[in-house]
């Protein structure tokens, strides 16, 4: 069997690259603060905070407190969910910065899925279309 290297294919397929680099990371040194105190979307599982930043792509930051989610085995995953619904996502293009908070009602409610971030992030999108 032969192994084809992923530029290869891409460039092959046509298919854009769906990454989580570094770049799309908000960390708490570059300013989760300034993203809190803004504008901000909300459902039952997540708050989602938002702004614009003068950068060509997104960044992601994420809370998940242990008071909501105990054990860190569940902080850990639903951080990878998180990641993951924002990595395939198509506001990793827009200019802002976004964090989400994990809310109490996630950890009462075990069959939560992605969906209600991925309309979420459809509502901040939308919301940030004219800017």
């Amino acid at each position: 069997m032969r192994v084809v290297p992923e530029a290869v294919q891409d460039s092959q397929f046509n298919i854009p690259a769906a990454k989580f680099t570094i770049a799309h990371r908000l960390l708490r040194e570059d300013g989760f603060g300034h993203v809190v105190h803004a504008e901000s979307m909300a459902n039952r599982h997540f708050k989602v905070f938002f702004v614009q930043n003068g950068r060509n792509n997104a960044r992601l930051g994420i809370v998940s407190s242990k008071k909501i989610l105990p054990r860190a085995v569940d902080r850990n995953r639903v951080k990878r969910l998180i990641r993951e619904t924002f990595r395939q996502h198509s506001i990793k293009s827009r200019k802002l910065d976004v964090v989400v908070m994990v809310r109490p009602a996630y950890a009462q409610d075990a069959s939560m899925q992605n969906n209600n971030l991925a309309m979420l992030l459809d509502g901040v999108e939308n919301r940030c279309a004219g800017l």
